[in-house]
């Protein structure tokens, strides 16, 4: 009996370790998207591959690479994708989706996880008028837009160049490492540790047009800090902007607690300055200082 159970026991370790160099090979291989031709960057969540095989990605991709507009109900579980004429509605959990108002079914369903939404990239990308090819031997979904995809509609495809993470997050300058920029009146880094940046506005001192400051809270990024990016919003703020209107411009600011809450455009003004605050569903927090 305990040669039998021996045999069987030495058997399962080989098959086992039979088995191990093709898991091994693959564990190697990380997943790659590409937009165009274009590696994309996910530097807050990473895209996976579900249980039935389908490669799902944050749906914050969905927007800030194919340039849709995405909005999020959290009473229905609804997460609603629109494109030009294209409109793709997910429920999570659910198989069926509507393209166009027209139902149709997956072979898989949108998901939360760790605080995210995915969504299943073929299905979303193609209801888009994109087209997606999978490359099984390298591990890699390829996305093509424009009048080479053949998802779709491809004249309703967005052709724009997508955004760029890699060369944003290599641009931003470290928080001390040069000294402090100082305009009309204000003084700030283009970029704090906790995340926050000071983007160039473009503001001409002469005609006083443009925004003096453009200020983005970075939202859902790995390694940022929300509470200090919003402290130091502030900080920045109060330099010149009455403690009043500053404590209703980060009130509303701090309204945002989750990625897929939207914040509707609106402006909060004292004698001399217009604060206008706003964010789209899964977008980062924008808070753009004028004169009056």
């Amino acid at each position: 009996m305990k040669l039998k159970k021996t045999g069987f026991i030495l058997l399962s370790l080989i098959l086992l370790l039979a088995a191990l160099p093709a898991v091994s090979s693959a564990a190697k291989l990380s997943l790659r998207v590409e937009l165009n031709g274009e590696k994309m960057s996910f530097p807050d969540a990473q895209p996976l591959v579900d249980k039935s095989n389908r490669v799902q990605v944050p749906v914050r991709f969905v927007s800030e690479a194919l340039g849709a507009k995405v909005a999020w109900n959290s009473k229905t579980k609804k997460v609603t994708v629109d494109l030009n004429s294209n409109q793709i509605v997910l429920t999570l959990g659910k198989k069926a989706y509507t393209v166009n108002g027209k139902t149709k079914q997956m072979d898989t369903v949108a998901l939360r996880k760790s605080d995210r939404t995915y969504v299943p990239l073929r299905f979303v990308s193609e209801a888009l008028g994109a087209q997606v090819n999978w490359d099984s031997l390298n591990y890699m979904v390829s996305i093509h837009t424009g009048a080479g995809a053949s998802g779709g509609n491809g004249n309703n495809a967005n052709t724009e160049k997508p955004f760029d993470w890699e060369a944003w997050e290599a641009s931003r300058n470290v928080e001390g490492k040069s000294e402090k920029i100082k305009l009309e009146g204000f003084s700030f880094n283009g970029f704090y540790n906790s995340g926050l940046s000071v983007l160039d506005s473009g503001y001409d001192p002469k005609t006083k047009k443009g925004p003096i400051l453009q200020l983005l809270v970075s939202f859902g990024h790995v390694g940022d800090d929300l509470s200090q990016q919003q402290k130091d919003a502030e900080e920045i703020l109060s330099q010149r902007i009455d403690k009043k209107t500053v404590d209703s411009v980060m009130n509303y600011v701090k309204q945002k607690k989750l990625e897929e809450d939207e914040l509707a455009k609106k402006t909060f003004t004292d004698e001399t300055f217009k604060v206008i605050v706003q964010s789209q569903t899964y977008g980062d927090i924008n808070i753009n200082v004028w004169y009056k």
